[in-house]
């Protein structure tokens, strides 16, 4: 598992569900940004895991609480 607790969003901002096979990634404000996940998921994670975007901090943190 993979957290990252600063909030700052960016594309370092990210949780790892590992049972789930999703990564959460938190982007204060999603755009252009988002548009690098695809090739950060391609880098970094097995091909049956799935992103998520949120730009809602609270979300963001409970996602933390599953990991």
């Amino acid at each position: 598992m993979t957290k990252k607790n600063n909030y700052a969003g960016g594309l370092n901002n990210y949780i790892v569900l590992k049972e789930e096979k999703e990564v959460v990634f938190y982007l204060h404000n999603p755009y252009p940004d988002c548009l690098e996940i695809p090739a950060i998921m391609k880098q970094r994670f097995p091909d049956d895991y799935k992103s998520i975007v949120t730009s809602d901090l609270d979300e963001f943190k409970k996602y933390g609480e599953k990991a």
